[in-house]
Formats: C-alpha cells, sequence, structure tokens
C-alpha cells in the first residue's frame, strides 16, 4: 500500500496590525511627534503631537497639543486636545481644553479646561403631546399580544 502525503494548504496571511510607537519612560522628545498609526507615550513630549490614536500613559506626560481620532488619557497632559474620541481615566491629569465629539472622564480624573463638542446633537425625535391615553384591554393580558401593552395617543 502507498500512502500519499496530502498536500499542505496555502494559508491565508491576514494582515498584521501595525505595531504602536512608544515614546519610553526617562525619555524626552523635544519637538512635533507625528505618527500616522498608534503611539503610546510614557516618557514626555514637549511639542505637538499628531496621531491616529494617542494614549498617555501612567507616567506620560505631554506639554503642547494633541490632535488625533482617538485620545486615551491616563497620566499628564499640558495643552489642549483635539480628537473624535477622548477617554480621561481615574489619575489623570489635564490641563487644557478639550475639544471632543465623544468623552469620556472617569471619577478621580482631574480636567482644568473647557470642554466642547464639535459635532452637532442629532436631531431629537418629535415629541407627541399627550392629554390622554388610551389602551386597547387592560393589563391582565387582554392585549392583543401576551405580556404586549398598545397605547395611543390623544389630542
Amino acid at each position: 500500500m502507498i500512502f500519499k502525503r496530502p498536500k499542505p494548504t496555502p494559508q491565508r496571511q491576514t494582515p498584521a496590525a501595525p505595531e504602536p510607537s512608544y515614546i519610553a519612560r526617562e525619555t524626552t522628545v523635544e519637538g512635533n511627534l507625528f505618527c500616522s498609526g498608534e503611539v503610546h507615550i510614557d516618557g514626555t513630549v514637549q511639542g505637538l503631537v499628531r496621531a491616529h490614536t494617542c494614549l498617555v500613559d501612567r507616567q506620560g506626560e505631554v506639554r503642547g497639543e494633541i490632535s488625533a481620532e482617538v485620545v486615551y488619557v491616563r497620566g499628564r497632559v499640558m495643552g489642549p486636545i483635539n480628537a473624535v474620541h477622548v477617554q480621561i481615566e481615574s489619575g489623570a491629569h489635564v490641563e487644557g481644553d478639550v475639544t471632543n465629539e465623544t468623552i469620556s472622564i472617569e471619577n478621580g480624573a482631574y480636567v482644568l479646561g473647557s470642554i466642547r463638542r464639535v459635532a452637532p446633537p442629532p436631531a431629537p425625535l418629535a415629541q407627541p403631546s399627550f392629554t390622554a391615553l388610551e389602551a386597547p384591554g387592560d393589563f391582565n393580558n387582554e392585549s392583543p399580544k401576551p405580556n404586549v401593552h398598545l397605547f395611543t395617543a390623544k389630542k
């Protein structure tokens, strides 16, 4: 009997997500920092930071403006933050204006500056004016479907 070894099937290689750039502890960058991906700052940056995602870690400090799609602050930022999504975690220290579309500030974070939303909020849904409510059937499962109660508004 002859045994044949099966041919190996080609495996799809998924493109690896690019690794973030790191500014390590005890490292100081004086000047502007531009990153098309993600940057983790655990050292000090004195200047403008532009990135898709910027994480200022617990030991990190930025003395200048941060402009990014997403900003996470666990450390210290001394300057304005301009981002779509901003998350300021407990223990973080921010002194500067924050311009954002969405923001999350945990208890224990320190923020000194204005917080401004740049995107207009969604239009509110029209609220009908109710003068009386009428329910078909009563609440003893006499409604059209069990546990479903229909209400109609009368003007």
